[in-house]
């Protein structure tokens, strides 16, 4: 009887610790997918406000040269 008492005790303690590894792996899986896309999203950000930046610059040097060519 005791040993059953103690196997049934070792086989919860095992699937709440089974159950907990998995919820970690699942858990720091999602982190790594969360973290994945706000890098994606930062870097998306990033290019745009380049070409924009780029874009001015662009425009920038385009509007002198004209400003020449009419003096």
């Amino acid at each position: 009887m005791i040993t059953l008492v103690l196997l049934i005790i070792a086989g919860v303690t095992i699937a709440i610790c089974g159950a907990s590894i998995i919820a970690k792996i699942f858990a720091l899986f999602f982190a790594l997918l969360a973290f994945i896309f706000s890098m994606a999203v930062m870097l998306l950000t990033l290019a745009f406000v380049l070409i924009m930046i780029l874009t001015a610059f662009v425009g920038a040097i385009v509007s002198t040269l004209f400003s020449f060519l009419i003096l």
